[in-house]
């Protein structure tokens, strides 16, 4: 928790000091905004972001140098969101393809949905990806063989990027709304469990505690 990773519409991605609050890096190479950012490797050592300009891009954050070591492009539009785990980095684009990189093996395995994707996920165990697409749906895909294995549906997304995650254990769904509310979905039935209201505008961030019953949110009406 001493490092920091933040990104925006500057096309920079910033690497900074928790306890001074100062940036010890400012990562260049992305030609428009960058849309997400997120740690990977040993010790948090490489910074991964997704940019609108149709490329992942990622930095070593113990060189001193301040481009990319390596750039993955193939996208045919905005890189909206990536997720990480161990070996692999799982990116949602607007072209509506969800793609996994491995960088163990060298490979990469994509999944047309057919929608624009806007966030992606990693389940806990590993074994699915779960994303949000903006015509008013989050779909759980098989890992392995890009199965659809559910459909969510009920709330409001076809016009701004709205996240969803698990909760811990992997047995609910959870999605934000652009009516300002946060769903529950029981994971293998798919059916409404619970709602959530409170924030005034579309609800475009979630995090669910790994560890305790807690959800963060944040929204466009300036609240979290």
């Amino acid at each position: 928790n001493s490092r920091l990773a933040s990104c925006g519409g500057d096309k920079m991605v910033f690497y900074w000091d928790v306890a001074s609050g100062n940036i010890i890096r400012k990562f260049r190479g992305h030609e428009l905004k960058v849309n997400a950012v997120s740690f990977a490797g040993e010790e948090s050592s490489i910074l991964i972001s997704a940019s609108y300009d149709k490329t992942v891009r990622l930095y070593d954050c113990r060189s001193r140098s301040l481009d990319a070591i390596q750039t993955m492009s193939g996208f045919t539009d905005s890189v909206t969101s990536l997720a990480v785990r161990e070996h692999e980095i799982c990116t949602g684009c607007v072209d509506g393809w969800i793609r996994i990189y491995d960088i163990r093996h060298g490979e990469m395995i994509s999944d047309c949905v057919g929608e624009a994707v806007t966030c992606v996920r990693f389940t806990y165990d590993g074994n699915c990806v779960l994303c949000t697409c903006m015509d008013n749906k989050v779909r759980l895909f098989d890992k392995s063989n890009g199965e659809l294995l559910n459909t969510y549906s009920g709330h409001k997304n076809d016009s701004y990027k709205v996240e969803a995650c698990m909760t811990r254990g992997d047995s609910h769904v959870v999605c934000g709304s652009e009516k300002g509310d946060i769903f529950f979905w029981d994971l293998v039935s798919g059916k409404e469990v619970h709602r959530l209201s409170g924030h005034s505008n579309v609800v475009c961030s979630l995090a669910y505690h790994p560890s305790d019953t807690s959800l963060l949110s944040a929204s466009v009406d300036g609240t979290v």
